[in-house]
């Protein structure tokens, strides 16, 4: 009698797979709460907007869910490349859905009167009116800080891949699982306490835009794009800080040659978010808080997540094994 070989593992999950079903589950629940971010005409009615974008998330939850039922071992580069970072494709809309979604609980109170007062407290002036105040006239000025806020996009999605594309993909899935926990509490943080931030708080600052700083490429892209970006409501910690300090962390392990570099970007992006207007002082310490505390827990998470996630997982062998 023939025997029937099977695959060795029919289902396994990796954590950043958890960690994004998570998320979308957790923001699929949030737009049925209050699907009230806007309304789209489907089939010549208009309904809120909430209910169309549940259905979405909650098809990519399962999505990510049924990502274990592939084995992706022995699947081409490329692939492997996509199922390890496939996470970082939706921080970008997830984080304007965490904005749009700060606004409903509660009608949306901002807490940035707390945010202006400790600020005031500490330096005895606004750090944000002040550093353009100061320095604003300055071209050169302007094109450093906008180039290093827009570096934070290319250093959040090429770190983790360094040690992926060096052979290490171990590290890399752990790199990415923890930017996917990160970016889980985050996003959900952000829906529950809403900072909008200095350039949609202060009065000197509100409608302001960046349409008329002088600047070179960087200043006239990146100034335009958060101009037309909605951003009222993400502020406290700072992500972009935050991840920053993470993606630092990470780099001190697989490419330390890289470490003075990334030491001095994270310095600029720490000024440039407050110069920017895009964020409080404390925004920024606070970002520098949640990484510190965060990383180390997640990647401890990562191990029990990883321990779970094989203990539902069904491994089979074939009977000559």
């Amino acid at each position: 009698m023939n025997s029937i070989s099977l695959p060795r593992q029919a289902y396994s999950l990796e954590s950043h797979d958890l960690w994004s079903a998570v998320l979308f589950f957790a923001f699929t629940l949030f737009s049925l709460l209050w699907p009230n971010t806007g309304m789209i005409l489907l089939f010549g009615e208009s309904i809120p907007r909430g209910y169309c974008v549940a259905l979405i998330l909650g098809l990519s939850g399962a999505g990510a869910l049924l990502f274990g039922l592939w084995d992706f071992s022995k699947a081409p580069k490329i692939m492997r490349l996509v199922r390890c970072f496939y996470p970082q494709a939706y921080f970008g809309p997830l984080f304007s859905e965490a904005i749009l979604l700060s606004s409903q609980p509660w009608d949306g109170p901002c807490h940035d009167g707390l945010f202006a007062f400790i600020d005031d407290a500490v330096f005895g002036f606004q750090p944000s009116e002040i550093l353009y105040q100061n320095f604003g006239q300055y071209p050169w000025c302007n094109e450093l800080m906008f180039a290093a806020y827009f570096s934070f996009y290319l250093i959040m999605v090429l770190t983790p891949w360094i040690p992926w594309l060096n052979g290490d993909e171990k590290e890399g899935e752990r790199e990415a699982s923890i930017l996917a926990g990160f970016m889980c509490i985050v996003y959900i943080f952000y829906v529950f306490f809403r900072v909008v931030g200095p350039k949609h708080w202060l009065p000197d600052l509100v409608g302001q835009g960046y349409g008329g700083v002088p600047g070179g490429l960087f200043t006239f892209v990146e100034g335009r794009f958060l101009d037309a970006a909605v951003t009222t409501g993400a502020a406290f910690p700072s992500s972009h800080v935050a991840v920053t300090l993470m993606m630092t962390i990470f780099v001190a392990k697989t490419k330390p040659k890289l470490l003075p570099l990334y030491i001095v970007d994270l310095a600029l992006i720490m000024v440039a978010t407050v110069y920017l207007h895009a964020h409080w002082a404390a925004d920024v310490a606070g970002g520098l808080v949640a990484a510190a505390i965060l990383v180390p827990i997640l990647d401890r998470v990562r191990t029990v997540v990883g321990i779970i996630a094989r203990r539902y997982t069904k491994s089979y062998a074939s009977p000559r094994d």
